[in-house]
């Protein structure tokens, strides 16, 4: 089979974000307004108690660094639309895709990827304006490191889409599956180093939370980022997102072949 209609489905999903430029610049404008304004605050408060400059190797700037990458990274890795698959399911649209003479994990992988890539720009444009207007933060230094974000932003893309198309497969089974994807957002900012970074948890906390795939959606990226990485914990945090995103994408197979034989097509 012919692979350019990769190639077509990308470009026209890129065509179709851009359609929309205002909602598409709000919402980044919003987003970021209020992760950076509630951080602002809360942390300029905390630093003043404490009367200190650091805190867990993070300085003021440091912080607010780390609060604008973690929307920002965020839209990256959970790239499309939330709970698309599964309405797809439960409206009975699903049956278009099954006709057409395409993959429909591939199709859906090209739509999730050409909104990565959209919101890659607004992280590049966050983050030269941070550097232009605030300078980098003490404690940061470039090193040649961090070009590996690009294969971690990608590494992690694929492990989100793995995780949350296993949950919307769901869809078959059950009428609502937002749920289960309200609990794994709000499990990626908890234990995912979203809401506080990583290291304000206990040494053992932060052991068992590397081992975990929520990790590698928020603060691994970040962390890259802003050089608190080296080559070697690069390395084995690769591997162990590799792991995770293996075994989701198994399940979301696993779970599609049964799902699928129920399928009617029949929506509401």
């Amino acid at each position: 089979m012919n692979n350019r209609w990769l190639g077509e489905i990308f470009r026209g999903e890129i065509r179709r974000i851009l359609a929309y430029r205002a909602d598409f610049w709000v919402q980044y404008l919003v987003n970021i307004i209020a992760h950076i304004g509630v951080a602002f605050y809360l942390w300029k408060a905390v630093f003043t108690a404490n009367g200190v400059t650091t805190m867990q190797g993070y300085s003021f700037s440091g912080m607010m660094l780390y609060y604008l990458l973690v929307p920002l990274l965020g839209r990256v890795i959970f790239g499309s639309e939330l709970g698309a698959i599964g309405r797809e399911i439960y409206d009975g649209s699903l049956t278009r895709y099954l006709i057409y003479p395409v993959n429909y994990f591939l199709y859906k992988i090209m739509q999730y990827l050409a909104h990565s890539l959209i919101y890659s720009i607004q992280l590049v444009t966050a983050l030269l304006l941070f550097v232009v207007l605030f300078g980098l933060p003490p404690e940061i230094t470039l090193s040649a490191i961090m070009i590996l974000i690009i294969p971690t932003l990608f590494a992690a893309a694929m492990l989100n889409f793995a995780i949350t198309t296993t949950l919307e497969l769901f869809a078959f089974w059950a009428d609502n599956i937002w749920s289960l994807l309200v609990i794994v957002r709000f499990s990626v900012g908890l234990l995912g180093g979203g809401l506080i970074p990583l290291a304000f948890f206990p040494s053992q906390a932060q052991e068992i939370l590397n081992k975990l795939p929520f990790v590698y959606l928020t603060a691994f990226p970040a962390d890259l980022l802003m050089g608190r990485i080296s080559l070697s914990s690069w390395c084995e945090g690769m591997v162990i997102l590799s792991l995770w995103t293996a075994i989701f994408f198994v399940l979301a197979y696993k779970v599609w072949k049964v799902g699928i034989r129920r399928y009617t097509g029949v929506g509401i």
